[in-house]
């Protein structure tokens, strides 16, 4: 794409030009998949970090710079996406382990350590078999929605779907007993 092209386009999507922001996406959707997947070894996060991409982009397209290096700035803004999905899902596995750790871990001389950690495996044990798995493969052996996948022979969204109401079920078994906020 020529730069005058490119130039030209961007001034139309800067001004709300859906017709010329299609044009931006064909064009560089394929490679910004390509270097999503790379970062992120997945098809699905790496179509999502796509999505989303473009999405911020058409939400600030008032904020373009026409004459900016379009592909640069692209770029970037995807590696930073990318980056910070992973801090993300970094964050979450950590936060869950920690609070685990912390839950039955704790010195306390009265037993409450113990009656913590009988809580929540007693709130463990009262999800069915495959969302018991899931929720140990993701938090603690820390394999990816992909991996979880693979072992089980399902699709990526059911892992997440899987975990999202394994997730909620804890929380609504433990938080009448006042072990989550």
């Amino acid at each position: 794409m020529s730069t005058d092209l490119h130039v030209t386009l961007l001034q139309q999507v800067k001004q709300g030009d859906n017709n010329a922001f299609n044009q931006l996406y064909k064009a560089y959707k394929l490679d910004a998949f390509k270097f999503a997947m790379h970062m992120l070894r997945d098809t699905e996060e790496a179509e999502n970090m796509v999505h989303d991409l473009f999405t911020k982009i058409w939400h600030n397209k008032n904020r373009i710079k026409p004459e900016q290096n379009f592909r640069s700035f692209l770029f970037t803004c995807l590696r930073n996406l990318v980056l910070d999905h992973i801090k993300r899902e970094k964050r979450n596995r950590i936060a869950f382990q920690s609070y685990i750790n912390e839950s039955c871990q704790k010195e306390d001389p009265i037993g409450v350590r113990e009656r913590r950690y009988r809580m929540i495996q007693t709130a463990m044990n009262a999800l069915s078999d495959k969302r018991r798995e899931i929720i140990y493969m993701c938090f603690v052996d820390g394999k990816s929605y992909q991996e979880i996948a693979d072992s089980y022979s399902i699709s990526k969204n059911t892992v997440k779907n899987q975990l999202v109401k394994a997730k909620q079920l804890l929380r609504d078994q433990l938080k009448p007993k006042m072990l989550i906020a």
